[in-house]
């Protein structure tokens, strides 16, 4: 089941791209992927269905290439899914508020050294780095709100559906002897 989540929340940027740049379920999906897929699918599975999703946005629909500067956002997302493992043992709310903060942080500053490096769109040089990381600062705003709110729906759904199965499984079986 949370590797259908994923997969969901990996479809809804096909809807969201356009109308809230930077805002998606998927940042806060990666966190919970990392921290409750099986250990050897929480890295590997959600990059690879992000890397599909983005082949399929960039050549499809926005008629782009895929250059090789893209590999350096999959590595973004790795490193968030990675993130997430660390709440794998000990989930609480502060541990997931500091990992949904270092998370997006984390994603921020790889994903747009990616765009200095490989797009071409900033000089190589200090001043072109600094420009790119602050031309993305409203990206980082609404990325790390939607790691947040995303990450809580869906470790607390989660959170919520196991203790609710788990009670019924508790409930003691009614008997209807007359």
């Amino acid at each position: 089941m949370i590797y259908l989540v994923f997969v969901v929340a990996a479809l809804t940027r096909f809807l969201m791209n356009s109308h809230l740049p930077g805002f998606s379920p998927v940042f806060g999906a990666l966190l919970f992927s990392g921290a409750r897929l099986r250990k050897r699918d929480a890295i590997w599975f959600p990059v690879v269905v992000l890397a599909i999703g983005d082949w399929i946005l960039t050549t499809q629909v926005f008629h782009m290439e895929v250059r090789w500067g893209h590999a350096i956002t999959l590595v973004a997302f790795a490193a968030m899914a990675w993130i997430g493992g660390l709440l794998r043992q000990n989930l609480s709310v502060v541990r997931f508020a500091a990992c949904a903060v270092a998370a997006s942080t984390v994603y921020f500053m790889i994903s747009n050294f990616g765009v200095w490096l490989a797009w071409g769109v900033y000089p190589h040089t200090r001043d072109g780095l600094v420009a790119c990381y602050v031309a993305a600062l409203p990206y980082y705003r609404t990325s790390s709100l939607s790691t947040l709110l995303g990450g809580a729906v869906l470790f607390g759904g989660y959170e919520f559906l196991r203790r609710r199965h788990h009670d019924k499984q508790l409930e003691p079986a009614t008997s209807h002897a007359s």
